[in-house]
């Protein structure tokens, strides 16, 4: 999850720069601003607060304002983490787009991600704990009952056994195909 977490982060920081070259490649062939009349400012005195609206050309995106920008509900994604409610305010990303399992914020309205129609706003069942067991019935460990060991003391017992009569057969085979020794009796 942390990759598709970085990946967003990456966009996010990478974006201001695509917008600052397209910014540069526009300054290039655009010409410049027209230049503002001194007189304006002197044309209504209540309003110095705000300055006459002069037609310019926008060389630079601007972030959208407030209301103009989808916020993505938070949800639970595929491997039941819960990601936190964020808003797309940056810059041309303004609608909330992916699926209901991974949102994440785009500039093509028609991508759009209807989130009313998404169903995991609630902790999903096979993440939820489940309850404790049972009290135990006051049932004492009784060693007498208990049978684990039996089964290895019986197959050790049986290969042990097994060895013995091994080494035995040797021997005794040994022993009848070895030709007999004279015995010098001085």
């Amino acid at each position: 999850m942390m990759g598709v977490k970085h990946l967003l982060l990456l966009l996010i920081y990478l974006d201001p720069l695509n917008v600052l070259c397209a910014a540069a490649n526009a300054n290039k062939r655009s010409k410049p601003p027209p230049r503002r009349n001194p007189k304006a400012k002197e044309e209504n005195a209540s309003a110095t607060a705000f300055p006459a609206a002069i037609p310019r050309k926008i060389t630079q995106v601007q972030a959208p304002s407030v209301g103009q920008h989808d916020t993505c509900m938070g949800y639970y994604d595929v491997s039941g983490q819960y990601d936190k409610e964020f808003a797309c305010n940056n810059t041309d990303h303004r609608f909330c787009c992916g699926s209901c399992f991974l949102r994440f914020c785009c500039a093509d309205r028609g991508k759009r991600l209807e989130q009313k129609s998404c169903t995991n706003y609630n902790t999903p069942d096979w993440i939820k704990t489940q309850s404790p067991s049972p009290a135990p019935t006051g049932d004492t460990y009784d060693p007498e009952l208990d049978q684990t060991n039996t089964t290895v003391y019986i197959t050790c017992g049986v290969i042990a056994l097994i060895i013995a009569i091994g080494i035995s057969a040797k021997v005794a085979y040994d022993k009848a195909t070895k030709p007999p020794q004279e015995m010098n009796v001085h």
